[in-house]
């Protein structure tokens, strides 16, 4: 999205990956470059693996010589002003010392905390970390360094932002916070309710994400409320779910499985985000503005810095039930012209998220940086 976004502000793209095959492939007139995993594995989501060799594949995430050396023709066939690295697991923190040598300006995206924690989210036995454990020390130990060869960092949210910088990372880039896109979709009205009002979950269902909570909500709030719950996503941890739905007891509840954006939003008047884990961003919930529904998410990480409180949703502090009890059963249930307006307000404003809009300052902040690297003595 951001590649085809910065393709229609009128620069001139490549995009370079990861997957388990090399290939050149078009996307909406970008030009995507894949490139077999330079690591002992291409790391993607529910895939388990050895212990031995997770471990490798992190040491070597801390500087992998062969990313270095795969990405250097790229460099050198395309010459770029700047190279954007957007996350960084996979093509490597290699990147940075490869476009230094090349005196080209780096521009790096946060979307989540893998360089400083090889789990990925700084949330371990059930709970936020507070900061670096000895073992994410240890596994990043080379990632923190390399930071300090980035000329621009932004990341979707303020806290992400805040939490890379507290923790030393970049120290000698310029920063700023630009929020995810969405693509625009044209001719979407806020759904009018009919009977029950439903509430809908998207997402894992593994306790980082706080679906217990929500299960507890409605459990509580009992058979009789004039509530439904709809359940999109499925978990890993089928003893996880299966405890899910037991923890709903006789609440009005279906799980879904795995459901498409498309298809799901439209039944929804409102969306639940409870998560426990500080959420970098939580693309969620944009993308359930865009369809005019309105969020009650908890304040965890970055997630509610997308919220307007009491304009587009609410927030709830994290893993209170009870808060998200007063909000869906006295604040929306039996207000629906209250929860109308809000809906009628995330779709005005979704448009913030436009990927033109996000484009934009993208532009904006990748010319700025490259306009100081060339000004430097």
């Amino acid at each position: 999205m951001i590649a085809s976004g910065l393709l229609a502000q009128g620069h001139e793209v490549r995009v370079v990956t990861v997957g388990d095959a090399a290939g050149v492939e078009q996307y909406k007139g970008v030009e995507v470059h894949i490139m077999r995993s330079p690591n002992v594995y291409w790391d993607y989501f529910f895939t388990k693996r050895p212990a031995a060799l997770k471990m490798l594949w992190h040491v070597l995430e801390n500087f992998n010589p062969r990313a270095y050396w795969r990405l250097r023709p790229h460099v050198k066939a395309f010459r770029p002003d700047v190279v954007m690295t957007v996350s960084i697991e996979n093509i490597n923190v290699a990147t940075w010392l490869l476009a230094r040598m090349h005196k080209v300006p780096v521009v790096h995206v946060i979307q989540s905390y893998f360089l400083a924690c090889w789990r990925g989210g700084l949330f371990k036995n059930g709970a936020n970390c507070t900061g670096q454990c000895g073992s994410c020390k240890v596994l990043s130990v080379g990632k923190k360094p390399m930071s300090h060869l980035v000329d621009g960092v932004f990341g979707e949210t303020r806290f992400v932002v805040d939490q890379h910088l507290e923790l030393g990372y970049f120290k000698h880039a310029t920063s700023a916070v630009i929020p995810g896109p969405v693509f625009p979709i044209a001719g979407r009205v806020p759904k009018a309710r009919d009977g029950k009002l439903v509430v809908g979950y998207m997402g894992v269902l593994a306790p980082h994400k706080g679906v217990d909570v929500l299960a507890d909500a409605a459990r509580l709030m009992g058979p009789n409320s004039n509530v439904r719950f709809l359940i999109g996503g499925t978990g890993e941890d089928e003893a996880y779910v299966a405890s899910l739905r037991e923890k709903f007891g006789d609440a009005d509840v279906e799980f879904m499985g795995w459901v498409k954006p498309d298809d799901v939003y439209p039944l929804f008047d409102v969306l639940v985000v409870p998560s426990k884990w500080k959420e970098p961003f939580g693309r969620i919930v944009v993308e359930a503005l865009a369809y005019g529904v309105p969020v009650i998410c908890a304040r965890s990480g970055g997630i509610a810095e997308s919220i307007r409180e009491n304009e587009n949703g609410y927030t709830f502090a994290s893993g209170q039930h009870d808060e998200l009890i007063t909000l869906l059963r006295d604040v929306l249930e039996p207000d629906e012209p209250a929860r109308m307006r809000l809906a009628q307000n995330a779709l005005q404003h979704s448009h913030r998220f436009d990927i033109g809009t996000i484009a934009a300052r993208i532009s904006d902040f990748v010319s700025a940086t490259v306009a100081s690297y060339k000004a430097r003595p």
